[in-house]
């Protein structure tokens, strides 16, 4: 679409910022609005990081603006019809998109297309305050947008419920959030006296960082739900992390300081990688280090590469795929 005819398309949408979708209730929660349909369309008041928007009671057409919040619609069955950075995020959960109908507005870490969104026709565009406040009043004129709060990975739970709300799935989220709770339950059980007693040390490699990674992480708490312990050098939650390296989520080490991610269990997570051969050629740098070898985890063989993706951050679809791991490695220690 030319640049004159999106701003002019946005001037439009502006004028008629009258519409339903602009109004507060003060008094009431549920509203009924006029929509291009016969009937009309159920909407409820839902409060998020900006204020307050009305939002269709079931959303149909769901554009989600923030990569990590892509797995809230599909773990709740809300149809999703556009999401940025897809193909690695659905190849992340093993999910094949042909089944899925989902548009990709663009790369994961680039700023939103606008465009792309507004040909999609969304009823509710759902993202993260930090990166989309900017355009908060450009996407409420493209459609009903909420904004939740998620500042680091390790705060993918402080953003569920304000989403599932949006997109009137509370009930179902609770459910998700019960059969997490479930499994957690079960693998303590499960571990029983050994839980207090398996250090799980967790370390993203990239071309060129080995980075620790601690509580403050997507799985990091996981682990601490788990009630697994962590070396002391993970052992730090986000202010803590951030205080050494500026980061909530972990901090860089080098290869002099390696024993510092020793352990029971390593688990190594590979990200930012052009290619697999990239990936493997570093993932040797890090084997041949002299400290390498004299680590009580390689010794006693128990290293596990796992999907980054599942492991770096997401939601509830992620977490699962934490505990499936921590089931197959863990248990049978």
């Amino acid at each position: 679409m030319p640049k004159f005819c999106f701003v002019v398309l946005l001037t439009l949408l502006v004028i008629s910022a009258c519409s339903s979708f602009g109004r507060q209730l003060p008094t009431r929660d549920i509203a009924v609005v006029p929509s291009s349909q016969t009937s009309p369309v159920p909407v409820h008041l839902v409060q998020h990081a900006m204020g307050q928007t009305l939002v269709p009671v079931h959303p149909q057409r769901v554009v989600v603006i923030q990569r990590w919040l892509v797995q809230i619609p599909l773990v709740l069955g809300v149809k999703l019809v556009g999401a940025p950075g897809l193909a690695l995020t659905l190849q992340g959960l093993g999910l094949e998109n042909k089944h899925l109908g989902i548009e990709d507005i663009g790369a994961a870490f680039t700023p939103t297309n606008l465009e792309k969104v507004m040909t999609l026709k969304p009823d509710l565009i759902l993202g993260t305050i930090d990166e989309n406040r900017e355009n908060y009043s450009l996407l409420s004129h493209i459609a009903p947008t909420v904004l939740v709060k998620m500042p680091n990975s390790g705060d993918w739970k402080q953003s569920f419920m304000p989403a599932a709300k949006a997109l009137g799935q509370t009930e179902t989220a609770k459910r998700v959030i019960d059969k997490y709770n479930a499994r957690i339950a079960e693998f303590k059980e499960k571990m029983g006296s050994q839980l207090k007693k398996t250090r799980v040390s967790v370390v993203r490699l990239s071309p060129k960082l080995i980075h620790a990674t601690t509580k403050g992480s997507f799985s990091g708490v996981i682990l601490e739900d788990a009630g697994l312990i962590r070396p002391p050098s993970q052992n730090l939650d986000a202010i803590g992390t951030k205080k050494k390296e500026g980061n909530p989520v972990g901090y860089s080490i080098s290869p002099e300081v390696l024993t510092q991610i020793d352990g029971d269990v390593l688990f190594i997570l590979r990200y930012g990688f052009k290619d697999p051969a990239e990936s493997q050629s570093v993932l040797h740098q890090l084997m041949a280090e002299p400290l390498w070898s004299k680590l009580n985890v390689v010794r006693q063989g128990k290293i596990h590469i796992v999907d980054e993706f599942c492991w770096l951050a997401g939601s509830y679809l992620s977490a699962n795929r934490v505990l499936d791991d921590l089931f197959s490695y863990i248990l049978v220690l």
